[in-house]
């Protein structure tokens, strides 16, 4: 709910969602969009090249520039082993694993340098091999920027300032980790998390 608001994918029903103090709803589509990034649990690429999807945020990015976001993103040696390297289509000439597909959203991420960022369970659908080449690239794309993060596992969320509970799209509880900790809808989801 949180992340339809912030994208503007919807609009709250009261109140505002504000970036630097401005109603999103007075902030251009591109300039939203040049402010906030997203990492979301499909990658939504395109089938287009490796470069034009990194790119697609920023499309006058040059090719070193494109390189330098997919080393950042733990990715620039895997597309460099394809035939094509940053020419490869993606669906075309190559299909990608879970977590490959969530390393060139990073890149994408990466190379547009958004203030704000939105992670959507962005390993939920990654290989057991990739979570951990995923994380890396995570730490380096969250460094220095608001992150909104998206998670159903406990863990995903560990070293956070802030916590918001949401129950079917109402926010019935916001604060520090230990303010939250013990909120039942928390506890529930950690219990569900580990298996009891």
């Amino acid at each position: 709910t949180l992340a339809t608001l912030i994208a503007r994918f919807a609009d709250p029903d009261s109140g505002s969602i504000r970036l630097g103090g401005v109603d999103l709803r007075q902030l251009t589509e591109e300039t939203l969009y040049s402010h906030v990034s997203f990492v979301l649990q499909d990658a939504q690429l395109l089938r287009a090249t490796v470069r034009d999807n990194i790119a697609l945020g920023r499309p006058g990015a040059s090719i070193d520039e494109v390189r330098e976001a997919a080393r950042m993103a733990r990715i620039d040696d895997f597309v460099m082993s394809l035939p094509e390297g940053y020419d490869t289509v993606i669906g075309t000439d190559t299909s990608l694993s879970g977590g490959q597909e969530q390393r060139i959203a990073i890149a994408r991420a990466l190379l547009v340098d958004a203030p704000v960022l939105l992670l959507d369970e962005a390993t939920a659908f990654a290989d057991p091999e990739s979570e951990a080449e995923i994380q890396q690239a995570l730490s380096t794309l969250v460094k220095g920027r608001t992150v909104l993060v998206i998670a159903h596992r406990p863990e995903s969320i560990l070293g956070v300032d802030q916590i918001a509970v949401l129950d079917h799209g109402n926010l019935v509880a916001c604060g520090a980790p230990n303010d939250v900790i013990d909120h039942p809808l928390f506890t529930g989801l950690a219990h569900i998390s580990s298996g009891h």
